[in-house]
């Protein structure tokens, strides 16, 4: 056994010194050994015990600087969400035919209201264009239809019409629709008769026959179909059916100024039938030149043939 007295520190620490009593080594290192080691030497070295309560300071200030960054990053997060939060998201709307991105509707715009019927011949200023703007569909969205003798669009048809285009030009303003089947015929330079199927989503605030039908007048007055509008007179304001099923028409004449044209404006037909679909509704669209008897009655018959499927 060796005899006691300082020796290399067994742990490895260069310059540093450990006393052995001949038994046992002492706590303490010394990095100038001399006699035993006294109480005074322990200050020159660092015991193991010391180490660990320095350590337990070290990791008990680190964990306080973690805590510190943690609730300043919840902070920071919650100010931008503060900051950021515009509302709810548009959410996704969904056609008769095929789903499409859109917005939900605004509190501006029209909702639910008196079911009380608007006398008629009923003469009003032109839709404000301040209004909300009209919602945003896909009217070349379609489903597979037979080619038959009808138009078909939104679970709704008409027959087909001798000598109009199907679809025609007018068929790209029906910017508001889903599923849409067009047929027009060209008038003069600027003036179209044109009747129209299709389908409108619930969600874009379309929400019942009779809400969809004035929404879908004030995008009809709004829309590429007419400028310089003047101004409106409802002619049938009224609930109807269609084949058994709940539906609301609304006639209205659309007065507009155009130089190039001898026509004052059209008669506008808007058919909406709630085909019992918790996303959609079915329409029917047909107009006619104001004054002209002849396609008044075409327009009357196609409306008087209007069918489901």
């Amino acid at each position: 056994m060796p005899l006691s007295g300082w020796y290399p520190d067994p742990g490895g620490r260069p310059g540093h010194y450990r006393y052995w009593d001949g038994q046992s080594w002492a706590e303490t290192t010394s990095t100038s050994p001399g006699g035993p080691p006294g109480p005074d030497r322990g200050a020159q070295s660092r015991s193991p015990r010391r180490g660990r309560a320095r350590w337990g300071i070290v990791l008990a200030a680190v964990a306080a600087v973690l805590v510190l960054v943690v609730v300043g990053a919840l902070v920071v997060r919650d100010a931008g969400r503060q900051t950021a939060d515009g509302g709810p998201a548009p959410s996704v709307t969904s056609g008769g035919a095929d789903a499409s991105p859109n917005a939900e509707p605004t509190p501006d715009e029209p909702s639910a209201v008196d079911p009380t019927p608007v006398p008629s011949e009923t003469a009003s200023a032109a839709p404000s264009p301040s209004g909300p703007p009209c919602p945003v569909g896909n009217p070349f969205s379609r489903q597979d239809y037979e080619r038959d003798d009808r138009v078909h669009g939104g679970g709704l048809s008409f027959p087909r019409q001798p000598g109009w285009q199907d679809p025609g030009p007018q068929a790209s303003a029906f910017t508001w629709a889903y599923d849409l089947g067009e047929t027009d015929i060209q008038l003069d330079q600027t003036r179209f008769a044109s009747y129209a199927v299709g389908a409108v989503s619930v969600a874009d605030g379309f929400e019942d026959p009779r809400t969809a039908a004035e929404l879908m007048l004030r995008c009809t007055v709004a829309s590429a179909l007419y400028s310089n509008v003047s101004g409106t007179t409802t002619l049938v304001d009224e609930e109807t059916t269609v084949d058994g099923y709940r539906a609301w028409t609304l006639r209205t004449e659309v007065r507009a100024y155009d130089a190039r044209t001898s026509y004052q404006g059209d008669t506008v037909q808007i058919v909406v039938v709630d085909l019992d679909s918790p996303e959609a509704l079915a329409f029917f669209w047909g107009s006619a030149p104001i004054g002209s008897d002849a396609f008044t009655a075409r327009l009357d018959q196609a409306v008087e043939q209007l069918q489901v499927g």
